[in-house]
């Protein structure tokens, strides 16, 4: 069989918390309908992860995860990050930590870093839409890193409607962006 390998990384957002499947699923098989080749998605969240619960759980799954050879990744991370207040120092400390992980685990640039998605106004508690002032900065950092690192950066196209409660994907955001991520990922295909 002939295939490709996608690894998705994240939170509750990459998971797919409040739909039957994660974008991860949706970009797989949109990539799957537009190249004509099947693709293996692995799909490696977990909901409430922060940046650096998930550089800790990249190394306690290494091994398996880059027994897959992925040929391309994803990063989206951050949400968590925001209800933690954490730091921005120790948010870039950790996002570089998990670039580094990921640079080894899939051995070229083929990486792309997703920014947060705004918080909506339907958000519930433990968010606020105050937040997204957060949300900008710790974007600006993902933006930097990409560029520091020479990796892809990509910003998402959302509204209300994507979302089942201001912060997760219902099924119909999920599908959403799996378009634009495998929109995003045929462009580089294409050059």
């Amino acid at each position: 069989m002939n295939w490709e390998t996608l690894l998705c990384v994240g939170d509750s957002i990459t998971i797919g918390s409040r739909s039957y499947l994660g974008y991860p699923e949706y970009c797989g098989g949109f990539l799957s309908d537009e190249t004509k080749k099947k693709w293996n998605v692995l799909n490696h969240a977990v909901a409430g992860y922060t940046t650096i619960d998930l550089v800790r759980s990249i190394d306690r799954n290494y091994n398996h995860l880059k027994s897959a050879k992925p040929d391309i990744a994803t990063v989206m991370i951050g949400t968590n990050d925001l209800k933690s207040n954490t730091s921005l120092k120790l948010f870039k400390l950790s996002y570089e930590l998990l670039v580094v992980k990921m640079r080894l685990l899939i051995g070229n640039a083929n990486i792309v870093l997703v920014a947060i998605p705004k918080l909506m106004n339907d958000v519930m508690l433990p968010y606020n839409i105050g937040m997204n002032t957060l949300v900008d900065q710790y974007n600006v950092i993902i933006r930097e890193i990409a560029n520091e690192n020479g990796l892809r950066h990509m910003e998402l196209s959302l509204d209300a409607s994507c979302f089942y409660d201001g912060v997760h994907l219902n099924e119909e955001g999920s599908e959403h962006i799996g378009k634009q991520l495998s929109d995003f990922i045929l462009a580089l295909r294409r050059g």
